[in-house]
């Protein structure tokens, strides 16, 4: 069959799923899907406890048109490519059906933002079911222009700013001599306020996360919008590797924001600031990293990938920890990922 051989063909049901671009995707890992090329999915798809989202999302890879005429086929699908089946045991069928219908009010092909409207009663309910595509918001090529970020800018902006800060602030902190307008900080004191600056960041890391980027919009179209434009378009194209690091423009607004209020409560609060720096530039690589890096098993970002994963696809009002899994823990959003008996690979 030579027209397969660019593919990686998955059976569920009458159809087969064309899931090479998906592979390194896969938060299950590459290795786990090398025995399934060509073959049904059904069982394995049960056994590992797939969410609805993942049922949901085999659409985008649905294989059309006559590559693979000759396979026989079992099973049935709904009008819109949804799996509906008769194996209802691995899944909510209705959950899947109705996920279906929010998917086809809003036309992919044009920009969603003007469209959200149509999905606004079931709004978390869609944009906790994700897909394999890419998003377009706005009409404007400009406007859409803004919102991508390749993840190199993140550390062109940032590192700058911290090494000018961290070397200011160590000149009129801790070198400073007679010219200090309070007594002079040791080395090891002017690092003690940078690692306070890196915990509250941390704080403030799974804070955002968990009441501001998760924050139920309720019915508000405008709320809506902006959630979608902060975190909400993150969940629905978690794929999408330009738009997984914080553009560094509002995050500059944000960090200013915070900072105006801060400071009048902390000491020496820019070195604080250069420490809650790091740490979000920290976060922002991992973020990114977790979502296409390919971590080894036993190490540290291995466990974090997995962790973020379960967030996306499994539990998104838990596991909101990204960097660090120690504020899941104080809250109690902690989510324990399965254990396995062998590695991922990605």
């Amino acid at each position: 069959m030579a027209a397969t051989r660019e593919l990686f063909p998955v059976k569920y049901d009458e159809n087969y799923y064309d899931i090479k671009k998906f592979l390194r995707d896969h938060p299950g890992g590459v290795n786990t899907l090398q025995m399934y090329k060509g073959k049904s999915i059904v069982h394995a798809m049960k056994k590992f406890g797939h969410s609805n989202s993942a049922y949901h999302m085999l659409k985008d890879f649905k294989v059309e048109g006559e590559e693979l005429k000759d396979v026989n086929l079992t099973g049935a699908v709904s009008t819109n490519g949804r799996i509906i089946t008769n194996e209802e045991s691995n899944k909510n069928a209705e959950e899947i059906a109705f996920l279906e219908e929010l998917e086809s009010r809003l036309d992919w092909s044009k920009p969603l933002l003007c469209q959200l409207d149509a999905i606004a009663p079931h709004y978390d309910t869609w944009v906790n079911s994700p897909v394999y595509r890419k998003c377009r918001l706005f009409a404007s090529p400009l406007m859409e222009s803004m919102t991508y970020t390749p993840w190199y800018l993140v550390p062109m902006f940032w590192i700058p700013i911290i090494l000018y800060l961290g070397y200011t602030q160590y000149l009129e902190n801790v070198l400073c001599e007679d010219s200090c307008t309070v007594r002079a900080l040791s080395p090891l004191q002017y690092l003690y306020h940078i690692g306070c600056g890196l915990i509250i960041w941390t704080a403030l890391e799974y804070s955002l996360h968990r009441w501001v980027f998760h924050l139920n919009p309720g019915s508000s179209i405008t709320m809506i919008k902006m959630h979608f434009l902060i975190h909400g378009m993150h969940h629905k194209v978690p794929f999408d590797g330009l738009r997984q690091v914080f553009p560094p423009i509002p995050a500059f607004l944000l960090a200013s924001i915070l900072y105006s209020l801060l400071q009048i409560v902390l000491t020496y609060p820019l070195i604080k600031l250069t420490g809650a720096l790091i740490g979000y530039l920290t976060y922002d690589m991992i973020h990114y990293y977790v979502h296409h890096g390919s971590p080894n098993d036993g190490t540290y970002l291995y466990a974090m990938k997995r962790y973020h994963s379960n967030h996306h696809f499994v539990n998104h009002d838990k596991a909101f920890g990204i960097s660090s899994k120690i504020w899941d823990y104080a809250f109690k959003t902690f989510v324990r990922v399965k254990k396995l008996g062998f590695s991922l690979h990605w």
